[in-house]
């Protein structure tokens, strides 16, 4: 992948927590999936994952699923987070972690409950994954308008587990929480939090619900155990911050990349 979005993947930040330790947020862009570990472009179970330039976007390179709804996930994307997970904040010492997925949802603006779902799992070396089954039930973002089909965007953004983005109200963007469906009859979608150890860590992203034209898209992702929410505004403050460090003549190439 272009080395513009790697230097934007390299997004962290450490709050204080009161203890030695502190709190950890990593940000990844899927555009920055490892090509030899992932299948983009490649028709699997009668699904493909495409890419895009949507309005509303951060970055201009959003990712989603075309075709027929593929029975284990189809085609996937692997990508390594950009940053390991420090000392003290894995799941095993005791830190829950939240998934948030900068999505577009077409679907939203019409039904509540259809086309805007999408599995993931998590790894520590990329080849051992959580849950074990690839598109398996236990991780997934899904439903921000409830199980039931009952609030259409913008709506369906309550502020909690599905936030709007910088795009406001008229463009069907959500930060969304892995455990974003609360009124599912069994309670959240998501059986399991995402498990992050120490070290590195990997999520691979695969397709659950898909349309000729409202497939759900997605941009990035934010991991945290702070507790808090992701916003744009926080997502761009480390992009600023990352490119600021850069060699004078590559800061103005880079930034004039994203800007196109």
């Amino acid at each position: 992948m272009k080395g513009a979005h790697h230097i934007i993947c390299a997004l962290t930040l450490f709050a204080a927590s009161g203890a030695a330790m502190a709190d950890q947020v990593i940000y990844t862009l899927v555009s920055d999936f490892v090509e030899a570990k992932s299948k983009f472009g490649k028709d699997v179970g009668g699904a493909t994952w495409t890419e895009t330039d949507e309005e509303g976007s951060l970055f201009g390179r959003v990712f989603g699923g075309l075709g027929v709804r593929p029975a284990d996930g189809g085609p996937h994307l692997t990508i390594k987070l950009p940053v390991k997970v420090e000392a003290g904040e894995g799941t095993s010492n005791g830190k829950q972690w939240i998934a948030w997925a900068r999505m577009m949802e077409p679907e939203a603006l019409f039904t509540g409950n259809l086309a805007n779902s999408m599995f993931f799992r998590m790894s520590a070396d990329g080849s051992n994954w959580t849950p074990d089954q690839r598109g398996a039930q236990d991780l997934l973002w899904n439903d921000p308008g409830g199980s039931k089909n009952n609030l259409l965007f913008p709506e369906s953004a309550n502020g909690v587990d599905s936030l709007l983005t910088s795009a406001g109200d008229e463009i069907p963007w959500f930060w969304l929480n892995h455990k974003a469906t609360i009124d599912a009859p069994r309670g959240p979608d998501s059986a399991i939090d995402p498990p992050l150890e120490v070290g590195d860590n990997w999520v691979e992203l695969s397709i659950r619900e898909t349309d000729p034209v409202k497939y759900p898209r997605i941009e990035m992702i934010s991991f945290r155990n702070d507790g808090q929410q992701p916003s744009d505004a926080e997502a761009m403050e480390f992009v600023e911050r990352i490119l600021s460090v850069q060699p004078r003549g590559k800061l103005a190439t880079v930034w004039a990349e994203l800007r196109r």
